[in-house]
């Protein structure tokens, strides 16, 4: 078992039969954290005295938790391979972990940490467990099984892992409607393009394009004020705080504490809608997004969706260039066009369009339909490459509607795309709860709004 972390940590040691616990603070934070290396007994009524009496420890403890060891138990039946799967032991263990409220960090590189020499028999044992805010704390957290060697047991890595997989690509957020003199800046950066292309749809992405670059330095500028106003703010309530305790009570302060409150709860508030947004949490209601529970859902899923390596030829990769290459060359033959030719039907269909069918089927797209095509898209959706939402269009579609319709009127009109308009973003999703290899991924395509509207429209017909 192994933590790969600077000793950055003052600690004090308690000891027992199943376990060593290691607490203190973590200097570079200032957090306090608790370290428990178990190696659990065999006998399931010793396993279940030890999960209650660590319960009771961190029912004591204030501060973040990272358990580590052999549990010697298994949270489901795909963690066992030629061995019995006991339903019980594994019911009482994931009891343990849900009411303890931590974490099963994901296990990289092989997914068996135990074997019997024979190698007829392999188990999970071996894992990491850890409260929300050590994620929150290292949002990159990751756990590796490394090689055995002559052991029985896999050695795995607790580390925090930086990688680099090119910049982030621009993502409109609904928080920004509220700041003041956004919508304004908006409408006036549209209006004032000049933009000469013929061609609509190219005309359209440009001018998205130009937006995000206003957006970004305007948010820039704004968010510097925003943090500068929160600073003075906080500074404001801890002085008149200090008054209060000596005695210095008057309503004039009284009120200007009310009003410093609400200036910041509102300030809050704003950063706040961005995490609901990020975490896709459709159930989230006021007041969920400052919880440590609602933060801890967004920090969960972050990390169980997070690919930071996969196994290529037996070995672990975490290289960014090597794991996208690697994903890269295999969608690229799973995808690439047939160079054999297909079968060919060869049989007479005696059911025809009518003319009045056809008539429907080849008029011209309306601006009332590309319109109902927008305002029947989900407000919220990930978006494509163009980074905008349908909220963005829905709200100011008295300023880029015309735009956008003549985007759409051009494919109806050309039949095709302009090159480079549908293009889209591949995400990949864990077909699996322990994904490792490539195959163990399905993509999955995010697509411009104007390839969505475009295709509602054709689907509608």
């Amino acid at each position: 078992m192994i933590l790969n972390c600077k000793p950055s940590i003052k600690p004090f040691v308690a000891i027992s039969d199943n376990f060593v616990a290691i607490y203190g603070t973590w200097l570079t934070s200032n957090v306090k954290v608790l370290f428990i290396c178990v190696y659990a007994p065999q006998q399931p009524a010793n396993k279940r005295d030890l999960w209650e009496y660590l319960l009771t420890i961190l029912g004591r403890w204030s501060g973040e938790v990272i358990i580590m060891g052999d549990f010697n138990e298994v949270r489901f039946k795909e963690e066992r391979r030629g061995s019995m799967f006991h339903q019980s032991g594994a019911r009482i263990f994931n009891q343990f972990i849900t009411t303890s409220g931590l974490v099963d960090v994901r296990l990289e590189g092989f997914s068996f940490t135990w074997s019997h020499p024979s190698a007829t028999k392999m188990s999970k044992l071996d894992i990491f467990l850890v409260s929300d805010g050590i994620i929150s704390l290292f949002p990159s957290i990751t756990a590796i099984c490394l090689d055995r060697h002559l052991s029985d047991h896999r050695p795995i890595l607790l580390r925090d892992i930086q990688l680099d997989f090119g910049p982030i690509p621009f993502r409109f957020y609904h928080s920004w409607f509220s700041f003041d003199g956004f919508d304004e800046m908006v409408a006036h950066t549209w209006r004032s393009f000049t933009h000469t292309d013929r061609n609509g749809m190219i005309r359209f992405m440009k001018k998205l394009q130009d937006l995000k670059a206003h957006i970004r330095k305007w948010l820039k500028d704004k968010r510097e004020n925003l943090s500068r106003l929160k600073h003075d703010i906080e500074a404001d309530l801890r002085d008149i705080d200090k008054e209060l305790d000596t005695g210095l009570i008057s309503d004039m302060v009284l009120a200007r504490r009310l009003d410093l409150k609400g200036q910041l709860h509102d300030i809050k508030a704003k950063e706040s809608v961005d995490f609901i947004q990020k975490s896709k949490v459709r159930w989230a209601i006021e007041g969920d997004e400052n919880s440590s529970f609602f933060h801890g859902i967004i920090n969960k899923k972050r990390s169980q969706l997070a690919i930071r390596g996969v196994l290529i030829d037996g070995t672990w990769q975490t290289d960014p260039q090597v794991v996208k290459e690697t994903f890269h060359n295999h969608f690229e033959k799973r995808f690439n066009k047939p160079t054999s030719v297909g079968p060919k039907i060869n049989y007479p269909f005696p059911k025809r369009l009518s003319r009045d069918q056809v008539v429907d089927l080849e008029r011209e797209v309306s601006r009332d339909e590309i319109r109902l095509a927008v305002w029947n898209c989900g407000d919220n959706k990930s978006p494509g490459p163009d980074g905008y939402t349908f909220e963005f269009f829905k709200k100011y579609w008295g300023i880029v509607g015309n735009d956008f319709c003549e985007a759409v009127e051009h494919f109806f009109v050309n039949g095709v795309f302009s090159k480079g308009c549908n293009s889209s973003f591949i995400a990949l999703i864990p077909k699996v709860m322990d994904a490792k290899l490539v195959s163990d991924f399905r993509p999955i395509s995010l697509i411009g709004c104007v390839y969505k509207v475009v295709t509602k429209i054709l689907a509608s017909d």
